[in-house]
């Protein structure tokens, strides 16, 4: 397998496994049959579904699964699309219960840092902020995948206090382009 394809499919299992807290326990890895394939032809893209949409640099897989969390097992929807050995991740997923407004940024921090932690990595900057209704939390962030340095930067947005989105890029440190990623991160939008 090309070094690339190698390190995009290492990102996708990331992204997949990043959102499933760490103290929940996985049954099976996600399976990559092909690597995604690489063009550069910024699209818009909509999730009629999950009401939200975003630009990517190309076409996304789009795939579901069913995740195990400490609160409920929950359907992710997600939508990979992959750059410059780059993978953009879109994906939302309802919780049965709204969060106690008290719980917000409390879910989101852990969301952020369930993420950061499956990369090994260190947050270098969160901020929170308002998407319409939805809170959010951006951050950046560096860790590892496999022996590659990696950059990472997201949105996570918690909507009508139960449907979470989760936007971020990851990318080898060398490779990272904040322009790309902010174009991603800039162009999302919750479609009330």
């Amino acid at each position: 397998m090309k070094k690339s394809a190698s390190f995009a499919a290492g990102l996708v299992l990331l992204a997949l496994s990043a959102c499933t807290p760490p103290s929940a326990p996985t049954s099976e890895a996600p399976s990559i049959t092909k690597p995604i394939k690489s063009s550069n032809t910024w699209q818009d893209y909509t999730s009629e579904a999950g009401k939200f949409s975003v630009q990517m640099p190309n076409k996304p897989e789009e795939r579901s699964e069913e995740k195990k969390t400490e609160i409920a097992t929950v359907k992710m929807n997600m939508a990979v699309s992959e750059f410059n050995d780059s993978a953009y991740f879109a994906s939302y997923a309802d919780f049965p219960e709204k969060f106690p407004d008290s719980e917000i940024q409390p879910r989101l921090n852990e969301a952020m840092k369930g993420i950061v932690d499956s990369l090994k990595g260190k947050v270098k900057s969160s901020k929170e902020s308002k998407l319409g209704k939805a809170s959010c939390l951006d951050f950046e962030a560096s860790g590892k995948i496999q022996v590659i340095d990696a950059l990472f930067k997201g949105r996570i947005c918690l909507n009508d206090n139960r449907r979470f989105y989760q936007m971020f890029v990851l990318a080898p440190a060398t490779k990272f382009s904040n322009t790309d990623v902010d174009r991603f991160l800039g162009s999302f939008k919750i479609n009330e």
